[in-house]
């Protein structure tokens, strides 16, 4: 049912975006071109603004490092044939205002993570477009439904008071991780995450076998996200969502030993 919704969601806004000269790729273009045209910026910048300017999904597509990460429970872009598809829930009327309408001091170099614009508020380049922070309106629609359902899934007991952060899966054994984020903080004891680890997926609608709580931490200039989870009875996590050596989601746990984990989605995984 979700997934009609959404399908007519981005098809109606299609059809919105279609009755405008834009659709078609060829909008016109801000008079102002300094950023093309300045020596100062590098060419993957200067592609990147022609490309909005333009609104051409194609060219855009092409520019993209994949997969491109969008916030969870939102699904990561895999490919340019997905992009082409999703520009238009993307890149809304403010995020091509700001790209478009960008000039040399809107644009800031950042050393080996290349450039942003704004402040890394809403896109980064280096030599290709890796990451969009900007959330689109359209996005945050479809964020809340998801967050809606994930959250209503779970059973009620530990329903109340949390929103969907990350799931990943262990290929290998099958197992679940999911990570919540606790929406009110007002008890001072009190730890902003939990994990909820399940044996498998035929189990999400129960209780998970073991659920810790725990904190956030962001280490070094890539500003990676770490996760300690920890109980009472001794069981401890330690979570990477992006391990420096391997560049995917590394759990760590008792004895040093260490698990691959890949990202996953728990709306896909509960209608399996």
């Amino acid at each position: 049912m979700l997934i009609k919704i959404q399908a007519i969601i981005y098809s109606f806004t299609i059809g919105l975006l279609c009755l405008t000269p834009a659709c078609g790729g060829n909008g016109n273009r801000p008079a102002d071109s300094t950023v093309e045209s300045n020596d100062s910026l590098p060419a993957p910048v200067k592609k990147l603004v022609q490309a909005v300017s333009d609104n051409d999904s194609d060219t855009f597509a092409g520019l993209v490092s994949y997969p491109l990460q969008r916030p969870y429970p939102l699904h990561d872009i895999d490919n340019a044939d997905q992009m082409r598809g999703y520009y238009r829930q993307l890149v809304d009327d403010s995020l091509r205002r700001a790209i478009t309408n960008s000039n040399l001091s809107s644009w800031q170099e950042n050393g080996w993570r290349g450039w942003s614009l704004e402040d890394g508020r809403y896109v980064w380049v280096d030599e290709s477009l890796y990451d969009v922070p900007y959330v689109s309106h359209m996005e945050r629609i479809l964020i809340d439904s998801l967050t809606r359902e994930e959250i209503n899934s779970l059973p009620e007991q530990i329903r109340q008071g949390w929103k969907p952060v990350l799931c990943l899966r262990n290929d290998a054994d099958g197992r679940i991780y999911r990570i919540d984020k606790r929406e009110n903080m007002s008890v001072a004891s009190a730890k902003p995450f939990r994990i909820a680890v399940y044996d498998d997926a035929t189990h999400l609608h129960e209780v998970p076998h073991l659920l810790l709580e725990g904190d956030r931490d962001t280490e070094g200039t890539a500003e990676t996200e770490t996760y300690h989870f920890a109980d009472a009875d001794g069981n401890e996590l330690l979570l990477f969502t992006d391990a420096p050596d391997t560049g995917t989601p590394m759990l760590y746990l008792p004895k040093d030993s260490a698990v691959s984990l890949h990202r996953a989605y728990w709306h896909d995984l509960i209608h399996k």
